[in-house]
């Protein structure tokens, strides 16, 4: 694909700086410039570095006045960035059609446009909607939903009664529909399983990664919202709900009924324990943890364990290294030397 330089400032609102008539074949990063290539950069203090690159142009933040490349300044040149590559890399299509190794029930609907690939197993009662990608190996259980628009990548595991909305990517190894992590010690102390057959309801524009679990309800729903979007290896249990356009990074585990609101994002390793209410625009910070049935307030950012807002818990590292420093000098130890910083 080649665009101008004028093309792509008009797609992305931007402001051109010399060099309309220039065309570029692809976009990238600093380390991956070269002749034909459109790269961007956030801060201006990677100009330089930039300048002395064979690209064509950059895309920087609009408060960069000039450079010896022309310049499309924007806002917020990593969105930028973003919807270029979608137009630059666009993703795989799939012919339409059905695998003769695929395994279809007579009594399941399938849209037009469809692609079911190898071993794939669709069992009856489903329903797939117009131009779902349904890739080798992936399983779909009895009278689960997929929409229109949707990737389904290899060996994705979508047990009964699932829902999964239009335009959502579902990465292999995920499974939608597990049961929940439910049990009740007995007389005798052995642990009884309790039934879980509620349902798991993925809204649309949702992202799943590689190998994450999203159990089923035990009696209601498990629900992902619209445009959340869940990275590898990441755990939601029975009952939660996820709020819209969230942002949950990998090994995040989510205890059962945990309610998130809109905008949450989650670093990694995240621990919620049951019955967590988040509000809307919060931030946890990488392993974060949170104790049963607390209530997080909108618009914070915590991190800790257990959680504070960064404020105090940067305070009280610092606190807490100090004073290590203080007994070990005491005690003639030596502690960390490189990289230690307070």
């Amino acid at each position: 694909m080649e665009m101008t330089l004028k093309e792509v400032a008009d797609m992305v609102k931007g402001d051109l700086i010399g060099g309309p008539s220039i065309t570029v074949r692809t976009i990238t990063n600093l380390e991956g410039a070269g002749p034909g290539a459109l790269i961007w950069i956030e801060k201006k203090r990677y100009l330089k570095a930039a300048e002395e690159t064979e690209a064509e142009a950059i895309i920087c933040k609009d408060d960069i006045e000039t450079s010896s490349k022309p310049l499309i300044r924007v806002e917020n040149p990593k969105l930028a960035f973003a919807r270029l590559a979608q137009i630059f890399f666009p993703p795989r299509q799939f012919p339409p059609g059905i695998s003769p190794d695929a395994t279809v029930s007579p009594e399941a609907k399938i849209g037009s446009g469809v692609s079911i690939q190898p071993r794939a197993v669709i069992e009856a009662g489903v329903t797939i909607g117009n131009r779902s990608v349904i890739g080798a190996g992936t399983f779909i259980g009895l009278n689960s939903k997929v929409g229109s628009d949707t990737r389904l990548y290899p060996n994705v595991t979508v047990n009964e009664d699932v829902v999964i909305g239009d335009r959502c990517i579902i990465h292999s190894g995920t499974v939608l529909g597990g049961d929940g992590f439910g049990y009740v010690q007995d007389e005798n102390g052995l642990q009884v399983k309790i039934p879980q057959v509620g349902k798991v309801i993925i809204e649309d524009n949702v992202e799943i990664g590689c190998n994450a679990c999203v159990d089923r309800a035990t009696f209601d729903e498990t629900i992902i919202r619209k445009g959340t979007k869940i990275d590898n290896l990441v755990q939601i249990a029975h009952n939660d709900d996820i709020g819209e356009n969230c942002a949950i990074s990998g090994l995040c585990a989510l205890a059962g009924s945990v309610k998130t609101g809109k905008n949450v994002i989650m670093g990694g390793q995240c621990g919620i324990a049951d019955h967590v209410e988040i509000g809307d625009n919060v931030m946890l910070g990488a392993r974060t943890g949170i104790a049963p049935h607390k209530k997080v307030k909108p618009d914070q950012i915590l991190w800790g364990a257990p959680a504070r807002p960064i404020q105090e818990a940067k305070l009280l590292y610092v606190m807490e290294s100090r004073r290590l420093k203080e007994i070990m000098k005491e005690r003639g130890e030596e502690g960390l030397s490189d990289g230690e910083s307070d």
